[in-house]
């Protein structure tokens, strides 16, 4: 597949507070019934929604129930458009989700978003944060032991650090020592806080919430019924964006706990069995093939 054309895209900042109630389980059959009111645009985070979580990032591919599931939505779009909102970089999603046509993306958290026609846009102002990302990597690996349980993650416009594996008590200085450095020394850049990892990224992207509404924009009038799930914290500004829509079903996916979204589910094995169910309801309505 030939590189996507890269274009500017001026996006918001995120913008909510801790949220304090927690979602009730979701009703078996009830994304069916979202279908069944129109189109439906159906947004899905990767790593733990779509992939269990792995200590080996190369090794998140999706459940096989839960890929399956998704080619067969994806080749029905004048009933549902499928949007994988992630904060990996585009091209690495694609390549471990095995699957690209018909699809929407969403990479480094709004950062780079993508239709399906392949076209991908970059938010503005990410150029004028290659310095800050450079001394961020140099911090990195200054700071940052080898061979301790620490991943660093390059996305080139991103930079993570994953401490899953690594010791509680030799993680937490490193963490302060990073978000230290980043508050003091790198003004164009931002700290996010996800499941077990720190990531460090432009203050240019509009976040998960942003990429939403850019998706929803793109499927135009009438306007889509939305379904988010997503695991992490970085999920919750999606969920924000879409509380003021009383019509958009919202699910966090892993264990209970406060969240903006409506809804929840156990684990991405849980979220397979959703998306086989919608398949087959699709398929039964005479759209997409049975998965």
């Amino acid at each position: 597949m030939p590189s996507p054309e890269i274009l500017p895209l001026r996006l918001t900042q995120p913008r909510w507070s801790a949220p304090t109630e927690k979602p009730r389980p979701l009703p078996r059959g009830l994304l069916p019934q979202l279908l069944a009111r129109g189109r439906l645009l159906l947004c899905l985070d990767y790593d733990g929604t779509l992939s269990e979580i792995t200590p080996n990032l190369a090794e998140a591919v999706p459940l096989k129930r839960a890929r399956i599931a998704i080619e067969s939505l994806a080749a029905s779009p004048d009933r549902i458009l499928v949007a994988v909102v992630s904060g990996r970089d585009i091209g690495t999603v694609r390549k471990l989700l095995g699957l690209a046509r018909g699809i929407m993306f969403a990479g480094i958290h709004g950062l780079e978003l993508a239709g399906a026609d392949g076209v991908a846009l970059m938010a503005e102002g990410v150029e004028e944060s290659l310095g800050d990302l450079q001394m961020v990597r140099d911090f990195l690996a200054r700071e940052v032991p080898a061979g301790r349980g620490f991943v660093v993650e390059d996305k080139r416009l991103a930079l993570a650090l994953h401490y899953r594996c690594a010791a509680p008590a030799e993680a937490r200085p490193i963490l302060a020592r990073v978000e230290e450095f980043v508050a003091r020394e790198t003004p164009r850049l931002k700290l996010l806080k996800g499941k077990m990892v720190y990531e460090m990224l432009p203050r240019a992207a509009g976040g998960k919430g942003r990429a939403v509404h850019w998706f929803v924009e793109q499927v135009g009038e009438p306007r889509p019924q939305v379904a988010y799930f997503g695991d992490d914290t970085t999920d919750e500004d999606a969920f924000s964006a879409l509380r003021s829509d009383t019509s958009a079903l919202t699910v966090l996916v892993g264990p209970e706990r406060p969240s903006f979204a409506r809804y929840r589910v156990n684990d991405p094995s849980a979220v397979a069995d959703i998306l086989a169910e919608l398949a087959l309801a699709l398929s039964s309505r005479g759209g997409g093939r049975r998965p």
